[in-house]
């Protein structure tokens, strides 16, 4: 029984392993049946309630656990925003390959420090063949931010059909990923990670508003790393941001913003951050319960007074002002694109002084909305809260 244990989780220690059961008598039928055990564990993960721990996405209690027969296979069968946790071991580079059928969005969460930061993988298996099929989010403090990140970079186009089974590989390496659906030599998607909380973590699957089955799951590490195609973005970004602590409410009207304003400026604690990359300001990582709205100010510097035209998108609810002036009141209702956020897709001009002006966001996340989806392990919280701003 120490051996199976040690062979369970420790497959690495190969060598002395073999010698420690031979030293204990085992002899050699028992060293080979160590052996071949120790190929197994190594490559598949048994489909058994020692391996996987089954918790309700809802409401966070533990569920038993069962496999069933799907389309000829012995699958894991995981009900509508369920979580299967594979038990006892964290992977930093590896390997995962399996089936996957399902109706809606089967995924894997991976490097999770918990089930509140991970990177997160996903399948929309009702978008096969469209440019939304596969999508990779970052995952900070529970929140599922699918509108902040999305296509060409975040979400891409795979072939498959609801309910019926395909072929999952995917490999990480580093802050790289890439994935093949169906056993393509070419990866649907090649993605740089974002999620730089750890570096090694837990590995679980996951479902979304249908159930879903997972078989022939298979894992192992990874040595060697492998380069990515990465898409340029020439776009220089506001990049350099202070944010406010949470607020709670809506602004509406010009006088309640200014009390707001003055009384943030005055009691709250601000902190600065960076946007990323692709000039995302994803503010759910930033506070341990993502809840409804914050204040993010900048400094834009002009050597002469002009007007300039800022481009920018949002989650869903925006204010912006510039020298304490509101320029924009808006809420998110483009359901062509589901809300995401889109680099440019709003555009305003700013009357610039010369010299130092401050340019305030009042953001609002889509806690509202979030009203009609189930809550994340039990509790109200927001999903997508952020936005991208840039000059032109």
């Amino acid at each position: 029984m120490v051996c199976y244990c040690e062979i369970h989780w420790n497959f690495e220690k190969n060598e002395n392993m073999n010698k420690k059961c031979i030293k204990q008598g085992m002899g050699f039928f028992a060293m080979l049946t160590f052996i071949s055990s120790q190929m197994i564990m190594g490559q598949t993960i048994p489909l058994t309630e020692e391996n996987w721990k089954i918790i309700d996405n809802e409401n966070n209690q533990p569920l038993d656990f069962h496999t069933v027969n799907y389309k000829g296979m012995e699958a894991l069968r995981l009900g509508r925003h369920k979580i299967a946790k594979f038990e006892g071991k964290t992977f930093k580079n590896f390997v995962l390959e399996m089936y996957i059928a399902g109706k809606a969005m089967p995924g894997v969460g991976f490097r999770a420090k918990d089930l509140w930061d991970y990177e997160f993988f996903y399948c929309r298996v009702f978008s096969g063949g469209k440019e939304d099929a596969l999508q990779y989010v970052p995952v900070f403090n529970g929140a599922m931010p699918w509108q902040l990140y999305n296509a060409p970079v975040y979400e891409t186009e795979a072939t498959f059909k609801p309910e019926e089974w395909f072929h999952l590989k995917m490999e990480v390496h580093g802050n790289n990923m890439r994935v093949f659906i169906g056993g393509d030599d070419k990866p649907e998607m090649e993605v740089e990670l974002l999620q730089h909380k750890t570096e090694e973590g837990a590995i679980f699957l996951k479902t979304s508003f249908a159930e879903a089955y997972f078989a022939n799951i298979k894992i192992q590490e990874l040595e060697n790393p492998f380069s990515i195609k990465k898409i340029e973005n020439k776009n220089t970004y506001l990049s350099n941001w202070e944010i406010s602590e949470q607020l709670e409410g809506n602004i509406y009207s010009q006088r309640q913003y200014y009390q707001w304003m003055d009384n943030a400026k005055k009691e709250h604690t601000w902190k600065n951050i960076k946007a990323d990359g692709n000039g995302i300001v994803n503010l759910a990582q930033y506070f341990d319960h993502p809840k409804e709205s914050v204040f993010a100010r900048t400094n834009i510097v002009s050597e002469v007074d002009k007007n300039v035209t800022l481009a920018f998108d949002y989650t869903q609810v925006l204010l912006i002002a510039i020298n304490n002036q509101p320029m924009f009141f808006g809420r998110e209702l483009d359901m062509h694109n589901f809300m995401r956020i889109v680099d440019g897709e709003e555009k305003i001009q700013l009357p610039l002084q010369k010299g130092n002006n401050e340019l305030v966001f009042w953001i609002r996340s889509d806690d509202e909305w979030q009203e009609n989806n189930p809550h994340y392990l039990g509790r109200k919280q927001a999903m997508n809260w952020g936005f991208v701003a840039r000059l032109e």
